[in-house]
């Protein structure tokens, strides 16, 4: 199978792709960026994409292609911004290429959205399915849910998936997941200790899996799949979780959560503040169900992997 991967720069896109490399499938990668992360090497072709926006010069990158896993996105990591750059990279390339890749005849199409297209928390014991209403509040979130939609609304095209991933974590991490532990490697105090919520997370071994295992897939329904990690984690046990795998001790003391996001939200840190404080859970039993799908890394063994096992992780 040629499956043509965009975003294949980005730090998800290089897990895919060498994931989908190693299966035995032909990759496309398709970046902004003139320079391949990847080794030039038969299986593997390189396609840079001047201009995204153009369903020409999609049409011409998905030509012989099987199946498109779409990543190319602005993301809530990425500073800056307002609601319209947002949709006219989420929404714009997202109907430009899902346009070419019909026409090409493309069997098909994952798109890459994320579950903050559903909303940024859930209420404590709740979880978000597939089939919960969204109200998503930040542009990412917005724009991510409106890129699903155009594609819902030409799903009888071809085979169409949307995939929802919470938090990735992985070797190459970067944003807030590695400053926690960075900080947490430092023996940092981290107020933390009194939180309890719960957060789902997802290791790029397992999101690789199942997207290996949604390309494979002889009789799949498509629509819209969550995907997470099995283990949904306190704050308090994520950063103890880390903390063992580096071996060092946790520093954690209690503060009242309250209290903490007030003092955030005057620093204007208070979004980053209730990422750690609020709980945000997906279900995936979809995914598991219909396509017997279980995620084969646990929280431990991806945090091994994402330090390098131990200390020395790569930045």
């Amino acid at each position: 199978m040629r499956v043509l991967v965009t975003g294949v720069s980005g730090f998800i896109g290089e897990h895919i792709a060498k994931h989908l490399l190693e299966q035995g499938h032909k990759v496309r990668g398709a970046s902004r960026w003139l320079d391949s992360p990847f080794p030039k090497e038969e299986k593997y072709e390189h396609a840079t994409i001047e201009d995204p926006f153009s369903k020409k010069a999609w049409r011409e990158i998905t030509s012989e292609v099987n199946a498109v896993v779409h990543l190319i996105a602005k993301t809530h990591t990425q500073e800056g911004g307002d609601l319209s750059e947002y949709r006219h990279i989420n929404v714009d390339i997202t109907k430009a290429l899902f346009e070419a890749s019909w026409k090409a005849g493309v069997k098909r199409f994952v798109y890459m959205s994320c579950v903050n297209a559903v909303g940024e928390e859930t209420a404590p014991g709740e979880a978000f399915a597939e089939d919960s209403t969204c109200h998503p509040a930040a542009p990412c979130g917005v724009t991510k849910r409106e890129a699903e939609e155009t594609v819902l609304k030409y799903r009888g095209k071809m085979s169409t998936v949307i995939l929802r991933a919470p938090l990735v974590y992985g070797p190459g991490v970067k944003g807030n997941f590695l400053r926690l532990m960075e900080e947490v490697e430092k023996g940092t105090p981290l107020p933390l200790g009194g939180v309890k919520n719960a957060r789902s997370l997802l290791f790029t071994g397992n999101l690789t899996a199942a997207v290996g295992k949604i390309l494979e897939a002889e009789n799949l329904a498509g629509g819209i799949y969550h995907v997470a990690d099995e283990e949904k984690p306190s704050t308090p046990e994520l950063i103890e979780a880390i903390a063992a795998v580096m071996g060092v001790k946790p520093r954690l003391f209690f503060s009242p959560t309250g209290l903490l996001e007030k003092v955030a939200g005057f620093s204007g840190k208070g979004d980053m503040v209730k990422k750690l404080t609020r709980s945000l859970v997906v279900s995936h039993e979809r995914l598991k169900k219909e396509l017997e799908f279980k995620p084969p890394y646990t929280l431990r063994r991806g945090l091994e992997i994402t330090c390098g096992k131990g200390r020395a992780f790569h930045h």
